[in-house]
């Protein structure tokens, strides 16, 4: 941050209050992943204030946009945003709300630096997961922990996963039609930057995607468990299948909570997802998970760069026409 120019945060004023046109929410600010970074550096920020409850400062640019982070995770996410959306400080009832950061993805279904407008958000962590290979025995148990190899179904999700079996609804938001299209459009005059060294790494997975970064529409995955593989990809998968909406395009941390947050506030047709992908979620060939994990330097570099220049064409968009009319100027 000393090498940026923003203002240091202040205290609010009691009797100001703040009322953006777009709320951003990269969930990282620190070195290396620096989601914030790319907002602050392309926009005009005037001013910088702190807010109870928030993770880090929100800061406000010219055109009335306000930028802040969630944090890493669920817990962090619903925090924060449900800190922002109960604030005396801030009124958003006139603002859309950009969650606009990295994810990780298939290779076989998204290219490096591709950016993936969510249609749906799903939470990964509700759901049970099963030992059904022991039956509760003590003794089978044992035998399967000596002989693994003989559990019946160990590679078949549909023999370990089930739908919570108190599922008042489905643990999935289906994001607002209209505002996805307008975000699409929006997406589709965007240039995306390319890496050579991003694209090497895409091209070491025999089953990756040919094609070079794009803007993509699907269904995001969200969980508080850094998963990492091919067998938990297929869990992954048949969660999905089980709500009807596969295949999922991106997996990350925050965004069941932040729709979880905003629906309690009535404020989730407004909402949208935004990720580029920084890392596939599994490793390619040669490669141990630990090695893997992160992607490398370069798919990191790439996807922080193209969220922020789709992000960013989409929160100008919405900025500029309130394309669902929000605005109390616009007949709300």
């Amino acid at each position: 941050m000393n090498d940026l120019a923003v203002p240091e945060p202040r205290e609010t004023d009691p009797n100001e209050l703040i009322r953006p046109a777009a709320l951003v929410l990269p969930a990282v600010a620190e070195p290396p992943l620096t989601e914030r970074r790319p907002w602050l550096e392309r926009s005009d920020i005037v001013d910088a204030v702190s807010v109870s409850g928030a993770k880090t400062p929100v800061y406000l640019t010219s055109d009335g946009v306000a930028i802040t982070t969630t944090g890493i995770g669920k817990s962090d996410a619903a925090t924060s945003v449900t800190a922002l959306l109960a604030s005396p400080e801030i009124d958003l009832s006139a603002a859309y709300v950009v969650s606009a950061g990295i994810a990780g993805g298939p290779p076989e279904r998204i290219a490096l630096g591709s950016v993936a407008i969510a249609d749906a958000v799903v939470d990964w962590d509700r759901k049970h997961r099963w030992d059904r290979a022991t039956n509760g025995s003590h003794e089978t148990q044992a035998a399967h922990t000596a002989h693994p190899e003989s559990n019946e179904g160990r590679d078949d999700p549909d023999a370990g996963l089930d739908l919570l079996a108190y599922r008042p609804h489905d643990y999935v938001h289906h994001l607002e039609d209209a505002l996805v299209d307008v975000a699409c459009e929006a997406a589709d005059d965007t240039s995306l930057r390319t890496d050579a060294d991003a694209r090497a790494y895409q091209d070491s997975y025999p089953d990756a995607q040919e094609a070079g970064p794009a803007v993509e529409r699907g269904p995001t995955v969200c969980g508080d468990e850094f998963w990492h593989g091919p067998r938990y990809a297929q869990e992954v998968e048949w969660l999905c299948d089980a709500y009807g909406i596969s295949p999922y395009l991106t997996t990350q941390m925050e965004d069941a909570a932040t729709a979880t947050a905003l629906e309690r506030f009535d404020r989730l047709d407004r909402y949208l997802s935004v990720r580029a992908v920084a890392n596939y979620d599994r490793a390619a060939p040669g490669q141990s998970v630990e090695e893997n994990f992160d992607g490398n330097e370069a798919s990191l570099a790439l996807a922080l760069d193209n969220a922020a220049r789709v992000g960013g064409a989409i929160v100008d968009e919405l900025v500029e026409h309130d394309p669902l009319e929000i605005r109390p100027e616009n007949g709300v």
